[in-house]
């Protein structure tokens, strides 16, 4: 990608670096799949190396434990450093157990009172503490020089930042050798792509069409009751949803084991592992948990995302349930898409998924390049626990 970069686009050359290096990371553990990567890059976390000629900017907490040759701290202002945090006042007793709890008045009610007010002094205290260690850890950062940029003082009485600075060190802050960066060299030569490597012809390089996106679930159709449209639980409904879905996500095969080791693992997790356990339990969905037969190994996905372009548009998605079967050649020979659907509505529901079924059909077809009419389709309805063949529509 070397030529398509601007000359001065260290950035991009950096970040392409780091992208390089995660996926030689991901290599080494031996998984060849590009979903598994999508997801290992999306979690892959970078720690910049402090190196020449790069800002970082972050908090002063972010800060604590590091170092950098130049800080710069702005904005120094604030309030004043005696300032308790705000919310319920909590009196403690030396051994940390609470007194009591109260939610203070204005200070005209509260100053009178010799225990409430020694409370309020203690707890400016406490937080006067934690600011000067705040600032103690801002202005300790720098290898070579710290630049602190301040308002003027005037003549405001806040004790905040810049007056203690001005208390401290008083009107002149400015101290150490102020030609201190000529002192060190010049930085190393950028690093130069190899020329052996291929590189790309930017001539070649076609405008890629911007296609309209979809999801499978924008697929729906029919009909939905007024009562459900404007029903107040719909939320709870959704998250009852999720949760059902995440639980059947760790499902690979059933059996008497496996429904003992959930039965203890889902003891705690209430009306959602319920619902879960009694779809891996119920003898109408023996199909969906029984290993296929088949002459080659067997694949399951389980809430595998996927990236798709389809008539014309870009489609995202995720399968709930696909199980692959290979053949002795280790050619893919069938595959069987199942979606779990937490609807209450089961009457209707074939009519309102046919549309999401059959575009995730399409899209297993693709992957596995299958002809549709080898992929079989099913609705798992979780309620009274069932399942729905899809029938194969263009």
């Amino acid at each position: 990608l070397e030529p398509a970069l601007a000359p001065d686009d260290a950035f991009s050359r950096e970040r392409g670096r780091q992208l390089a290096e995660a996926a030689r990371l991901f290599d080494e553990t031996g998984s060849r799949d590009v979903a598994d990567f999508g997801q290992f890059v999306a979690r892959h976390t970078v720690r910049d190396a402090d190196t020449a000629a790069v800002v970082r900017v972050m908090t002063v907490h972010k800060a604590k434990g590091l170092g950098f040759d130049v800080v710069i701290l702005p904005d120094l202002e604030g309030t004043k450093l005696a300032t308790r945090r705000r919310g319920l006042a909590v009196q403690r007793a030396p051994d940390r157990s609470v007194e009591w709890v109260l939610d203070l008045p204005p200070v005209t009610f509260y100053a009178p009172d010799p225990v409430l007010t020694a409370h309020v002094a203690a707890a400016e205290a406490d937080a006067c503490y934690e600011e000067l260690a705040v600032l103690y850890v801002a202005m300790t950062r720098a290898k070579q020089a710290i630049y602190l940029v301040t308002e003027p003082i005037g003549t405001a009485k806040s004790h905040n930042f810049p007056r203690l600075l001005q208390e401290t060190l008083g009107d002149e802050w400015t101290a150490g050798d102020a030609h201190w960066f000529k002192k060190i060299g010049a930085p190393a030569a950028a690093v130069v792509p190899d020329p052996a490597l291929p590189a790309l012809n930017v001539a070649l390089v076609k405008r890629v069409e911007r296609r309209p996106t979809r999801a499978p679930s924008e697929s729906k159709g029919g009909e939905v009751s007024g009562a459900r449209l404007f029903a107040l639980a719909e939320n709870g409904a959704v998250d009852f949803g999720r949760a059902v879905h995440a639980l059947l996500a760790q499902v690979e095969w059933g059996g008497a084991a496996e429904v003992a080791r959930l039965t203890a693992a889902w003891r705690e997790s209430g009306a959602a592992a319920r619902e879960a356990l009694e779809c891996v339990c119920a003898p109408a969905l023996t199909s969906v948990w029984t290993r296929p037969a088949s002459a080659g190994r067997v694949e399951v996905w389980r809430e595998r995302a996927f990236e798709l372009v389809h008539a014309g548009s870009w489609v995202t998605g995720v399968f709930d349930r696909v199980v692959i079967e290979y053949d002795g050649t280790n050619r893919v020979s069938r595959a069987t898409v199942l979606d779990f659907k937490t609807d209450r509505e089961t009457d209707t529901a074939l009519v309102r998924h046919a549309g999401q079924m059959n575009l995730y059909r399409q899209a297993v077809a693709k992957l596995t390049g299958l002809a549709p009419a080898q992929v079989a389709s099913y609705l798992v309805l979780t309620a009274g626990p069932r399942q729905l063949p899809v029938p194969v529509v263009d």
